[in-house]
């Protein structure tokens, strides 16, 4: 027996510091992740429709139909898939989509929250449009055109309180 400590090295590929550094906003993603599909998307199909009720009752989402939009969440490593059937948006199942926005929560937090202009956003890379860049951009142009204001009270008060959330959560570090 030796009297020498003994030390282990860690396993080639292991960041130590990312093994033990604290959880952050990545576990508001966890039950989003474990809960069935069908869980998720019937309220988010509620949600979705309610706050976008006069927009979809106007016309202004025809130009979507029978079209699948992609919402990644890169930092919640959560996607939400929505389409719009020429009469209400529906949150739906992974499937195969024509334009992807992609960005961590706090981007999109920013983006609803109107504390920043979405074309400055697109253009520091906090979010990101793939695939059909012209659908991408009238998704974009018609939740630009949108006013928090004309949002329902608990759409606005969601907002707040995610960025009430960003504030308090420390972000996971981008490797």
């Amino acid at each position: 027996m030796s009297l020498l400590p003994s030390f282990r090295l860690p396993l080639p590929g292991i960041n130590v510091r990312e093994r033990f550094k604290k959880p952050g906003i990545e576990l508001l993603g966890l039950p989003v992740k474990l809960l069935p599909a069908a869980m998720i998307n019937k309220p988010l199909t509620k949600a979705i429709n309610h706050i976008f009720r006069t927009p979809v009752e106007e016309g202004d989402f025809d130009f979507i139909e029978d079209r699948c939009l992609k919402i990644h969440i890169t930092d919640l490593d959560v996607s939400f898939y929505i389409s719009f059937d020429g009469e209400q948006l529906t949150a739906t199942s992974p499937r195969h989509f024509d334009v992807e926005f992609q960005g961590n929560s706090k981007a999109f937090l920013t983006l609803a929250s109107r504390q920043e202009d979405p074309d400055t956003l697109f253009f520091q890379r906090s979010l990101m449009i793939e695939g059909d860049t012209e659908l991408g951009l009238g998704v974009k142009n018609l939740l630009d055109s949108l006013e928090l204001e004309q949002l329902p009270i608990p759409a606005q008060k969601l907002v707040w309180l995610g960025q009430q959330v960003q504030k308090k959560i420390p972000m996971a570090s981008p490797h």
